[in-house]
């Protein structure tokens, strides 16, 4: 894959919301103000805890429409009480939160109407640049599957997710996959951690606290030592289960359900496209992602005849599926491409969904990604890759993209 995100400030999202948003009013008898965050390589969340510690603001007062990604550049609106708003423009290293209004309510999920980004792409290959635009008038015409990306799968080692063991009620393999696997995010500390607590399991509770460098680490291991006294491994680790944060316990959750969506929609592509007009990209866990794509012709374009079969095909496929959820267990058998997927491969039958704490939302998604104002400046050769034999490019792509869709997904398509 061509590279992006070699400086936060070379992927630039910024929240949009529709014309007749009412977010920005002055109210001074309503209970929440609305806030403008521009923030340069931190993670929506993280950043919200560190202002809290600093400005005696409980974390759990903040709301929010979306979460953005670490490594980038991003606008974004967040709420709070106003019994806890700070009254004038407040900053700090990176990041600035700027007074826009109030509002009756908290943010929440999805509120915003989608984000717009600009990515700056490099170490693109000549090929690569011969197929751009071919590909670029490809996804405006018939837009592209809306997959789940790679960040999703984050929690997966050793091509496991710890999610999916959970699932299949194996909590013990769970917890060991989180606290011995390494993954390829690691820092050294968290590496090092791994590596001890793999050698010595499941003797958890023989660990020295304070010879854990990774803190989150620490908190789990606490939870396992806490029922050092009881015989069952499975309480050991229940127990660490539940000393985690409740939004890692979820993403594992998230990652489960996103496996098993990206698994049906890659049903559904086979069954309807020929495998010679769907480009695999592999992604590791989660993958891989099957793009359709019409092959170029001798002047770089594809026949149109062949673009318009793709595009009358892409909506055979069901316009959204359900994500998977327990309780479809209970439904009858029907076309539904998901609940035939939960019944023939179901969730554990003693999982108790209660005592583990989890929660699934159950809504739809839709299959097919548009994405809006795709634009694309002419490549041009990359100063910070390639060499004077093996030249590389690169480009700045921008487009719109509804809320819980991935930019990624769109670079893929354009580059994989």
């Amino acid at each position: 894959m061509a590279k992006i995100r070699t400086t936060p400030e070379e992927f630039q999202v910024d929240e949009f919301y529709s014309e007749d948003e009412s977010f920005f009013r002055e109210d001074t008898e309503s209970p929440y103000r609305i806030f403008k965050l521009t923030k340069t390589g931190w993670e929506t969340q993280a950043l919200m805890s560190n202002i809290s510690k600093k400005h005696g603001i409980p974390v759990d007062a903040w709301g929010f429409s979306g979460l953005k990604d670490r490594r980038s550049k991003t606008t974004q609106l967040v709420s709070l009480p106003s019994r806890y708003s700070p009254k004038h423009r407040i900053s700090g290293k990176d990041w600035t939160l700027d007074p826009q209004g109030t509002f009756d309510r908290h943010l929440k999920s999805g509120d915003h109407s989608g984000n717009r980004f600009s990515i700056v792409v490099r170490d693109i290959r000549h090929r690569e640049t011969q197929l751009l635009p071919s590909r670029v008038e490809q996804i405006s015409k018939i837009g592209l599957p809306n997959w789940f990306d790679s960040q999703r799968f984050g929690s997966a080692a050793i091509g496991k997710l710890p999610g999916d063991l959970l699932m299949k009620g194996d909590l013990v393999g769970a917890m060991k996959l989180h606290l011995t696997e390494p993954q390829p995010s690691d820092r050294s500390s968290r590496r090092r951690d791994r590596k001890y607590l793999k050698s010595i399991w499941p003797d958890i509770d023989r660990v020295k606290i304070d010879s854990i460098d990774h803190q989150p680490f620490r908190r789990v291991i606490d939870g396992w030592k806490s029922s050092s006294q009881k015989k069952s491994l499975y309480d050991s680790s229940l127990s660490a289960y539940l000393a985690m944060p409740r939004r890692l316990r979820g993403l594992w959750i998230s990652a489960w359900q996103s496996y098993i969506w990206n698994d049906v929609l890659r049903s559904a592509l086979l069954e309807n496209i020929e495998n010679h007009l769907l480009r695999p990209v592999d992604i590791g866990v989660g993958g891989p992602l099957l793009y359709p794509e019409a092959p170029p012709g001798r002047r770089g374009y594809a026949k149109r005849s062949l673009v318009e079969s793709l595009a009358k095909r892409l909506k055979e496929i069901p316009e959204s599926i359900r994500m998977p959820v327990p309780s479809m267990m209970k439904e009858s058998k029907t076309d539904d491409p998901m609940i035939s997927r939960i019944h023939s491969n179901p969730p554990h039958p003693d999982i108790d969904f209660n005592l583990l704490k989890i929660k699934m939302a159950d809504f739809s998604r839709e299959t097919v990604l548009n994405p809006g104002e795709v634009l694309c400046t002419e490549p041009v050769i990359d100063d910070m890759h390639g060499s004077q034999k093996h030249k590389r490019w690169t480009c700045k792509i921008s487009f719109t993209l509804p809320p819980g869709s991935y930019a990624t997904n769109v670079i893929r398509r354009l580059f994989d």
